[in-house]
């Protein structure tokens, strides 16, 4: 046989009791299907309704002229205004005023929120000034950079020579027209391998930094590495720092 408990708000916890005796007291509405209960094996206190199957509950119709059971007693009132009032007037101290939970809560949060914001001010700020001076100098020479290596395989190719500035006159020219931020100047390397090397301005953070970019022949194409210079790695692309 199951022993079965009911929650009661003025008693507490009641039983144990049979399946039948739990039936007898749904039937005189001393419980209701909202009313919590709990066997041995329950994981925890359900709603008497869960258990309507296995207390054959549609088999009992309550006594509608039972009363339901009684609500939860209620918290004793705070005192008014008025005790308050009547205890000052006899020389009792005010009640004390104090912070709230919420402001509290606030102050902690906005005193915690001061550093840890200054520390994302120092990460974002110098990295969003990178970003700013990639943008408006390396970001830009890629596409020339790109037109100048084929440019120099081209005439390597042909003259079985690295060009000079005297050799691509008229690109020096045109790119020194069209590009305020750095000057190009291109010749062989004391290892023989071509290249071409920008020198950058109009920032003090790269003012006279260079990037310069090797061809290294491999068989007959060259491959071009661009993370000479002395360029910080923070203002070039991503393909050209150092590994």
């Amino acid at each position: 046989m199951t022993d079965w408990y009911y929650h009661d708000p003025a008693q507490g916890r009641v039983g144990p009791l049979s399946a039948e005796q739990l039936r007898a007291r749904y039937a005189d509405r001393r419980v209701q299907r909202d009313t919590l209960a709990w066997h041995p094996g329950a994981r925890e206190w359900q709603p008497l309704e869960r258990y309507a199957e296995d207390l054959q509950l549609h088999t009992v119709t309550p006594d509608a002229s039972q009363p339901p059971p009684l609500p939860p007693a209620q918290p004793a009132a705070a005192p008014t205004a008025s005790r308050y009032a009547h205890a000052h007037a006899r020389g009792a101290p005010p009640p004390k005023q104090g912070l709230s939970g919420c402001a509290i809560a606030a102050i902690v949060a906005a005193v915690v929120a001061v550093p840890v914001l200054a520390i994302l001010a120092a990460i974002a700020i110098p990295a969003y000034n990178d970003y700013t001076i990639r943008a408006k100098t390396t970001a830009g020479l890629v596409g020339a950079a790109s037109a100048m290596q084929r440019a120099v395989g081209e005439f390597a190719g042909a003259r079985g020579r690295c060009p000079g500035n005297d050799d691509f006159a008229p690109l020096v020219r045109q790119f020194a027209t069209i590009e305020k931020q750095a000057t190009v100047r291109f010749g062989a390397l004391a290892n023989g391998n071509c290249a071409f090397e920008f020198t950058l301005r109009g920032n003090s953070a790269i003012e006279g930094r260079t990037w310069l970019h090797e061809a290294h022949r491999n068989g007959g194409q060259l491959d071009w590495d661009c993370s000479g210079g002395d360029l910080p790695d923070r203002y070039r692309p991503p393909a050209c720092r150092a590994r």
